[in-house]
């Protein structure tokens, strides 16, 4: 069996050119990146996720360098595609 390495690093290579904004529910933070943590680590969708916690637009931004990647994680999360 083969097994999945992740990295968590604050160093950030190249935004990908398409973002995905998504609410942030603060309750539900570790839970919900867990899951979409899971969703790109089993698909091998190579992405950049940010947290920001601008006062009125508290979201999580994930970015793509592939449209078509950008569009399926929309879909499944449901978020409009920036």
């Amino acid at each position: 069996m083969q097994q999945t390495a992740v990295a968590v690093t604050i160093r950030v290579g190249l935004k990908g050119a398409f973002d995905v904004d998504l609410p942030l529910d603060v309750p539900m933070l570790n839970e919900r990146l867990y899951e979409i943590g899971l969703w790109l680590i089993d698909r091998h969708i190579p992405h950049q996720a940010r947290i920001l916690w601008e006062p009125d637009h508290r979201r999580i931004r994930v970015s793509f360098p592939d449209a078509d990647d950008a569009q399926a994680f929309r879909m499944r999360f449901r978020s409009p595609l920036h």
